[in-house]
């Protein structure tokens, strides 16, 4: 009942993911080979389908003897673990068969030498009900439903973020829609710029190469720049599913605070959303707990606050703690931290 499609099957992973309703942008081919070329490991797509149910999930495939601290110390290609890709994921399930999907993926991690899964929960799937294993939340992401008008949308922002259009709007700024990525260039001076000033952790800076595969998710991504006296000077790429569109990655030049750029852009791309007919905004969560970017994102939707859930979980419980031991051989080892799995701390 459990098959797995690689990530060279592009055309047939894409289309067991649109054969789902409202599937989201997270579980598409491109999205997750863009990870894979980052260095985060071998993209699966495991589908499950019986008589009453179908469920997809997207991983990372790690073989644990390429972990720094293991090499040499275990056989190649034998034990692995999963990991979703950034964002958001986990199984994304049609029907109600749960009980028969995670006795089959149990079975099937089992029998594929998988030893542990991390997975970022879907903030709208239904897998984290269902899941056997330890579920966890220490951060807030803010999602910008859509269903209101505009105006009314408009009333629900925080008081500033109206104050902050009013200024954008009379400083002349423009948005431009770029659905090709043209810009690429104007796009990364920007983005590099804005990950530098908020000392972002290194694995932020994608490199070119990363948003170029990205750039291939045709009809699924976006770019929305602001153009002032023709010049980009605040940019967005935001990519999108069937209800969902995210404010993926981008940023703003210092030079131009002082023109609010960044509400007007946030605002334009709700627009947008709304005139496409989707149904939410995800603007995210912050670099740490309810920090400045979080509270500024929560300036658009300050209602509109949910739990972003982890979950951790085990398949063999004999290896995890073999490997465990083989770890604490390592002076640097910390056997307490919270890090999972526990022997990549």
């Amino acid at each position: 009942m459990i098959s797995t499609i690689t990530i060279e099957e592009q055309d047939k992973w894409d289309n067991i993911v649109k054969s789902f309703k409202n599937y989201d942008v997270n579980y598409l081919s491109q999205y997750a080979k863009a990870f894979a070329e980052n260095g985060e490991g071998y993209p699966v797509l495991i589908y499950f389908e019986n008589d009453t149910s179908k469920a997809m999930n997207v991983v990372m495939k790690r073989d644990i003897s390429l972990s720094e601290n293991f090499k040499g110390k275990l056989p190649p290609n034998e034990w692995f673990d999963l990991s979703t890709p950034y964002g958001y994921g986990g199984f994304w399930i049609e029907g109600e068969d749960f009980n028969t999907l995670d006795e089959e993926y149990e079975q099937y991690c089992k029998n594929n030498g998988f030893i542990s899964e991390f997975v970022r929960f879907h903030l709208f799937g239904e897998y984290r009900d269902i899941f056997n294993g330890t579920v966890e939340s220490h951060t807030n992401n803010v999602v910008r439903s859509l269903d209101l008008d505009i105006d009314d949308m408009l009333m629900d922002f925080e008081h500033k973020v109206r104050k902050n259009l009013k200024k954008a709007n009379k400083a002349g700024l423009k948005i431009e829609i770029d659905e090709s990525g043209k810009r690429i260039e104007e796009f990364l001076n920007i983005y590099y710029g804005t990950m530098d000033r908020n000392e972002a952790k290194s694995n932020f800076f994608f490199p070119e190469s990363f948003f170029k595969t990205i750039n291939k998710m045709i009809n699924n991504f976006v770019y929305v720049h602001v153009i002032h006296e023709d010049r980009v000077i605040s940019t967005e790429l935001v990519i999108f599913g069937g209800e969902n569109c995210y404010s993926f990655l981008g940023g703003t030049h210092s030079d131009f605070f002082s023109l609010r750029p960044n509400d007007f852009l946030k605002f334009e791309i709700i627009k947008w959303a709304k005139d496409k007919g989707l149904k939410r905004f995800i603007l995210g969560g912050g670099y740490g707990q309810d920090d400045g970017i979080f509270r500024y994102k929560k300036s658009f939707s300050p209602n509109g606050i949910h739990k972003f859930y982890v979950g951790k979980r085990i398949f063999d419980e004999e290896k995890y703690s073999e490997l465990i031991k083989i770890r604490s051989c390592n002076q640097d080892f910390n056997k307490d931290t919270n890090f999972f799995p526990k022997y990549r701390a």
